[in-house]
């Protein structure tokens, strides 16, 4: 079976950094790598061999580890065929659907993601039956979306998160680029004040939490925008929605300036 270890950088941006490796081959791959020596630290003490580094976009808190790792374990690496030039030492690209790591039944697959960038993939965690988890990278955080202002467009984002993100199983383990829970809950808190389940969940958050797309659609307004509750505040604050994506646009941008 396919295992994830999630590492917390504490870099200024609150980065996470993933491996995803098998214990039965030994065989590991790194996800947005931020600082090489915490992953090969993490390789040699659990006897791993890393194979390759999956970067969802270009953003160099995202690739700031690739050229040291390569340089150390002779792994390639992989990114979204938009970013040639623009990764460190990209080596082989990756399309919608294929498949870069598999074992005893569960796979990684490719998802073309466009929204925060439009050279932005996200690595779903699957097995015949289901999907066990996603890699998001700047998609979606806890409690919230990535912005667009560095290479994207709020309105992909939008149908990227409407026509993928939401249909994905509740228990579907949410594996993001950064740890955000803090900001985002209080920007939560900002726009729908009485939201009781979410001041019950603040007080079990634990530090670095993994949470679940069910869990997610619970909390984040992002996903929660067709609630007149929302929809009210929006109003209450000037804006004007029409229907479900001039809701998300309209967070989105409020969170931009928040």
């Amino acid at each position: 079976m396919i295992e994830i270890l999630p590492i917390f950088t504490n870099s200024p941006l609150r980065n996470f950094t993933y491996l995803i490796y098998s214990n039965r081959t030994g065989e590991a791959y790194s996800v947005d790598p931020y600082h090489a020596p915490l992953i090969l630290t993490q390789l040699k003490k659990m006897g791993l061999t890393l194979k390759g580094i999956l970067n969802t976009h270009e953003h160099g808190d995202h690739t700031e580890g690739n050229l040291e790792l390569k340089e150390e374990t002779k792994c390639l690496v992989y990114g979204h065929t938009n970013a040639k030039g623009k990764i460190p030492g990209l080596d082989e690209t990756l399309k919608e659907g294929q498949i870069c790591f598999s074992v005893e039944g569960e796979s990684i697959e490719v998802w073309d993601t466009p929204g925060h960038t439009f050279s932005h993939l996200s690595f779903v965690h699957k097995n015949p039956k289901t999907i066990l988890g996603i890699f998001s990278g700047d998609t979606l955080f806890n409690v919230g979306v990535g912005n667009c202002f560095r290479g994207g467009d709020a309105n992909a984002l939008y149908e990227t998160i409407n026509n993928r993100y939401a249909n994905l199983p509740d228990n579907c383990r949410l594996y993001p680029g950064h740890d955000y829970w803090e900001n985002n809950l209080a920007f939560s808190k900002h726009i729908e004040s009485i939201h009781e389940e979410r001041e019950l969940f603040q007080k079990t958050l634990t530090p670095h939490m993994i949470s679940t797309i069910g869990l997610e659609k619970k909390l984040s307004p992002f996903f929660r925008r067709d609630l007149e509750s929302i929809k009210d505040r929006l109003t209450e604050m000037g804006e004007t929605v029409t229907d479900d994506r001039s809701v998300f646009l309209l967070l989105r941008k409020l969170r931009d300036h928040w």
